[in-house]
């Protein structure tokens, strides 16, 4: 065990973990001085049980296994903690002694707060509290139920007020994807009302509708009886398991007891799956009430959001404190292949944030019939844009996402293109992407939806030198910046439209800095155009962005690898690009140049005359101008966020660092070298990434 805590330290880590995401600054400094970071090796024990309540502990890196030993030293009640997850709280709530013991099983950084000072910052924040409390109950739930508990389960219930939406559909394969991304148990429990014969999904998705090839069973005559529940589980050949119920609506007693029906399947599995009929009753909302996680479905016409508004409001109602919009999720589906109303307009409409939208189905996207014994029904292909979704909503749900950082770096930037291009050959799922600087705007191009070859021809705009000076509007006198930055934004323009984050393939953040009050910003909402230019405004180059009380410029200045916010999202496998250039890559560049110089200067005027010319007149200018402002702002500037870019690495799970010796961070046009050096650092790093994914 070993103190590696400073109060810097311990300010940018509290960042990092997701409940104290949230918090100001001030707050976050309250709780750094009460705590501090300590290094456990591989195999050292961080607490025994039966050990008195001392600390408060929460993960930053590495794995922990939680157990209690039985006679005969067997474990028993073992759990896996992961990055940012907590654990002793309840021996400091209660004041007993620990129940289990907690092993680091790879090499582990622990922030800990001794347990008189834990309490006293959760009297300071009553929003930590709160925090905690939804957790705690949580645990309580699962503790409380009548089946033994081998999981820790997860109850996610798929409504929607309006037929033919496809909630079936989706709930059908997001249960297969949570098994396939998860590699976990998983049931899928369709529940359906006599009244309403809940069993296809109507005309919007008939060519993909459920059929059940064996009748439901009454949920009357198996709730309350664990075993009669167990054995009307169908153990399908789909590595999920399946249970079809009927209810009778006019049935009053069935609303208390459909918390210990779906109680009774959390301690099997993992994931317990549960698609709902459309009309909203009391059972129904008694079911989504009990949920640990709601997804509404509803279409993109007005008087289907105003369902929706009026489920979100009773739900509101029934919850109270306990709703939370981050476990109530609204989904659209689209009536037509082109949407009806804009997410903006959605919004608005239902004063709700909608999470996602699914695209249509196409016909090509069909991958063929899906005939189990007890179900049928036709899957989309995997590699469709719906496949891709509903798969991310897998792994957001099952605590997998894999996120991407694309660092800054100028020019070194157009290296991003090339790590994209084989992520996107190997199929390697992105759930979400974080870029600052350069990374920003080509991840902010990729997530509009352009791929690799659609990136590099809009690289290979700059590969003639000429074409570069497209992006020079010069700054009028005095000015805080050589460009001015309007002829970039009209380029981006081109390329992105009008598009907003909500336009996103996957949930994307760009991060920029206030100069004035000297804070990170993380931008996630409205154009991606004027992001986008905030997160790239070189200071001395590009002129930066006066808003209100904020000087915003180059988030590169800060944060050029922003990993923590990926972090703080609660994202558990990172892959980091770091395009920056190490002392010793400028080194080996500035000997490469030296090289280059003595080898032309060899060049005589008679073996070659128009090289001979061109040399010493780019030779005699650049002397004339060099070294230039810019020049020197830019180096003195990449030569910090390498140091801070090295530091931030040490969150992410893979970094892909390309050879890039010898490339200049003004050098836009030199897009081959570029490419292939993301190309070959993510090649050679492939094995890694692979067994990252598949953890």
């Amino acid at each position: 065990m070993t103190s590696i805590s400073t109060f810097l330290n311990r300010c940018n880590t509290l960042k990092q973990i997701p409940i104290f995401s949230n918090l100001g600054w001030l707050e976050l400094q309250r709780i750094a001085r009460k705590s501090i970071i300590v290094e456990y090796k591989k195999g050292e024990t961080i607490r025994r049980q039966g050990d008195l309540p001392d600390f408060f502990y929460c993960l930053i890196s590495g794995r922990v296994l939680a157990h209690s030993l039985i006679s005969g030293g067997r474990k028993e009640n073992v759990e896996f903690i992961h990055r940012g997850m907590y654990f002793g709280i309840i021996s400091v709530f209660t004041g007993e002694n620990h129940s289990s013991t907690f092993e680091a099983i790879n090499d582990s950084v622990v922030l800990k707060i001794p347990k008189d000072d834990f309490h006293d910052i959760l009297k300071s924040i009553p929003q930590l509290g709160v925090e905690f409390s939804h957790s705690l109950s949580h645990r309580l739930r699962r503790k409380a139920e009548n089946a033994p508990s081998l999981y820790g389960s997860t109850i996610v219930s798929i409504y929607s007020p309006v037929k033919g939406t496809g909630s079936s559909t989706y709930a059908i394969n997001l249960a297969l994807s949570l098994e396939k991304e998860t590699k976990k148990k998983v049931i899928f429990v369709n529940i359906y009302s006599r009244q309403a014969q809940h069993a296809h999904d109507g005309p919007l998705h008939i060519e993909t509708a459920i059929q059940w090839k064996s009748p439901a069973v009454a949920l009357n005559e198996i709730v309350g009886d664990h075993d009669r529940i167990m054995s009307s589980i169908i153990k399908s050949d789909l590595k999920i398991d399946l249970l079809n119920v009927v209810f009778d609506p006019d049935d009053t007693s069935l609303k208390r007891k459909i918390s210990p029906f779906v109680g009774s399947l959390v301690g099997n599995y993992h994931y317990v799956v549960v698609d709902l009929p459309n009309q909203m009753d009391d059972v129904i909302l008694e079911t989504l009430t009990q949920s640990d996680l709601v997804h509404l479905i509803t279409t993109d016409h007005r008087k289907d959001l105003e369902l929706i508004r009026r489920d979100i409001d009773r739900l509101e109602e029934n919850l109270q404190e306990k709703f939370r919009e981050d476990k109530i999720r609204v989904i659209i589906r689209p009536t037509q292949a082109k949407n009806y109303l804009s997410f903006e307009e959605i919004d608005k409409a239902i004063d709700y944030s909608v999470h996602i939208m699914l695209p249509h189905i196409h016909s090509s996207d069909l991958k063929g019939d899906v005939n189990s014994g007890q179900i049928s029904f036709i899957k989309c292909n995997e590699r469709s844009e719906y496949s891709r979704i509903v798969t991310r909503m897998a792994r957001e749900i099952g605590n997998v996402l894999v996120g991407l950082v694309l660092g800054g770096g100028a020019a070194l930037g157009i290296s991003h293109i090339g790590v994209i291009r084989v992520l996107e050959e190997e199929n390697i799922p992105v759930d979400m992407v974080v870029g600052s600087s350069m990374g920003a705007l080509i991840g902010g191009l990729w997530i509009s939806g352009m791929d690799a070859n659609a990136l590099e021809k809009a690289a290979r705009e700059f590969e003639n030198k000429a074409n570069m000076l497209r992006l020079f509007d010069l700054a009028m006198p005095p000015s805080s910046g050589l460009i001015g930055g309007l002829a970039i934004k009209s380029w981006l323009k081109r390329h992105l439209g009008d598009r907003t984050f909500y336009s996103a393939r996957v949930p994307f953040k760009v991060i920029a800095y206030d100069l004035i009050h000297r804070e990170e910003i993380v931008i996630e909402s409205g154009s991606l155009v004027e992001a986008i230019r905030r997160s790239i405004a070189i200071p001395g180059v590009i002129k930066p962005i006066l808003e209100k009380d904020k000087l915003i410029i180059d988030g590169g200045v800060l944060n050029p690898l922003p990993t923590n916010v990926l972090a703080a999202q609660g994202v558990k496998k990172i892959i980091a690009v770091n395009v920056l250039q190490s002392p010793q890559d400028v080194s080996l560049g500035v000997e490469l140049d030296q090289k280059r110089l003595m080898a032309q200067e060899q060049l005589t005027y008679a073996k070659a005359p128009l090289k001979y010319l061109s040399f010493r007149t780019s030779r005699a200018v650049s002397r004339f101008f060099s070294p230039h402002i810019p020049d020197i702002i830019v180096r003195t500037l990449q030569a910090s966020e390498y140091v801070l870019a090295e530091q931030s690495s040490q969150i992410a799970d893979v970094v892909i660092h390309p050879e890039l010796i010898g490339i200049n961070w003004f050098e836009l046009h030199r897009v081959d070298e570029l490419i292939k050096g993301g190309v070959d650092a993510t090649r050679k790093l492939l094995p890694q990434i692979k067994k990252l994914i598949a953890e």
